[in-house]
């Protein structure tokens, strides 16, 4: 008959190998689906540290109800013997679990403040939300859009106001959200760092057309910004341009 301390072991060691495969497994893989700024890279990274700590955990709820209905299933219903508290297990497990929280909490807070950084932007675009539309206006160039452009490697600055009830920013591949609240500014700032267009839309119900409510991310290298602002920017008050063909004046 197999001692009580020898199944402690061999349990603990199926644990011990099927929680490190996991975690490899696990630490090797792109959690977000599109990581398109360095924002998104600091959360992605966040959710897999959460999900390789989170593989020893299942596997010792896995392996503990697995081995026990293998080892110890039994055709008897009566009652088993009263189990009492064990001090070095339950000081042990408070401890780890402490340990853990602290370290999350750690890593969390520094992540937060790595993406907040600091409130300086090399690039502004002011936000506008409504029922049910999005509007990005460029204070550098003095016109508004629908689409949003941003540079690559540049920090931007994004000013978000309603005109009428709550809507929320989100731009999947850039990990940020932000809510648009009526009467108050609210504001975000991202790091593109993949060139490319990306999917907008609003990620709070606000009405009918709630899931309409999307928009197109263009992000391109500073240049190609520059030009297409240019390109976009009102012509001055009273110019017109001149016919094709026309001659000069005689």
């Amino acid at each position: 008959m197999t001692s009580p301390r020898r199944h402690l072991w061999i349990a603990a060691a199926i644990w011990a190998v099927l929680s490190i495969v996991g975690a490899v497994l696990v630490a090797g893989i792109q959690i977000m689906p599109v990581i398109a700024s360095r924002e998104a890279l600091i959360e992605n990274s966040a959710f897999v540290l959460l999900t390789v700590l989170s593989v020893p955990v299942l596997m010792f709820v896995v392996v503990g109800l697995a081995y026990s209905a293998i080892w110890f299933r039994a055709d008897d219903e009566a009652d088993g013997p009263p189990i009492h508290g064990h001090r070095g297990f339950q000081t042990a497990w408070l401890g780890i679990s402490f340990a853990l929280v602290l370290v999350l909490f750690s890593y969390g807070a520094a992540g937060l403040v790595d993406i907040r950084g600091a409130q300086t932007a090399d690039f502004e675009v002011q936000v506008s939300a409504e029922q049910w539309a999005w509007h990005f206006t460029y204070p550098s160039a003095g016109f508004t859009s629908k689409e949003l452009h941003v540079p690559i490697g540049q920090r931007v600055h994004l000013v978000i106001n309603s005109d009428d009830v709550i809507h929320s920013f989100w731009v999947p591949a850039f990990g940020i959200k932000q809510d648009a609240v009526p009467g108050r500014t609210t504001q975000i700032y991202v790091t593109a760092t993949v060139a490319g267009t990306y999917p907008g839309l609003c990620a709070e119900l606000c009405g009918l057309g709630h899931t309409d409510m999307r928009f197109t991310t263009v992000v391109s290298d500073r240049a190609a910004l520059e030009a297409w602002l240019r390109q976009q920017a009102p012509s001055p008050e009273g110019s017109q341009p001149a016919p094709s063909g026309s001659g000069s004046p005689s």
